[in-house]
């Protein structure tokens, strides 16, 4: 690891240790904000993942992660490289509507969790956080083990059906 990276490995554990958040487990019929983190070839596990939402009218926000510029035209909630500070983080004004947000869930599906996703996925004041991660760093509430099955479709529906689970009524 370049000294870089290891700086801003550093400074992002002393920010996000310094995050207070309430951590709620969502009861599927109560949810009302839920918000995504992935990249685009997460594709088909973020569209499972909306139209699962929709069907309840949730208010459903995005956050699509490029780790290299975007052949296509981006909106408003597109990352792209040009968008972080030389350390890697988001810049300034960029990510703060969604870090302050009080989302019920954020689900991240991405594979493999860069900065800039630990670094979103950890400021968040989410209430209620699923995702993989297989590094130290984890910022889950609930981290779903896929490791036979490297597919962000199954991991979307991994944590469709652990979120159901935890709040099964017997």
């Amino acid at each position: 690891m370049k000294l870089i990276e290891k700086y801003a490995y550093r400074k992002f554990q002393r920010e996000a240790a310094a995050v207070k958040r309430r951590v709620v487990l969502p009861n599927p019929d109560t949810i009302r904000k839920v918000c995504v983190l992935w990249q685009p070839s997460q594709e088909h596990a973020y569209q499972y993942l909306h139209d699962y939402f929709q069907r309840s009218q949730v208010i459903f926000r995005n956050l699509c992660v490029y780790n290299q510029q975007p052949v296509m035209a981006t909106g408003m909630n597109v990352i792209t490289p040009k968008d972080l500070n030389w350390l890697g983080f988001p810049k300034p004004g960029l990510t703060e509507e969604f870090v302050k947000t009080e989302y019920d869930l954020l689900l991240n599906v991405a594979l493999e969790q860069s900065l800039v996703l630990l670094y979103l996925t950890a400021m968040s004041k989410s209430h209620f956080k699923i995702g993989w991660s297989t590094s130290g760093l984890n910022y889950f509430d609930l981290n779903i083990q896929i490791n036979g099955m490297k597919d962000a479709e199954y991991l979307a529906r991994q944590q469709i059906y652990y979120l159901e689970q935890l709040n099964k009524k017997t």
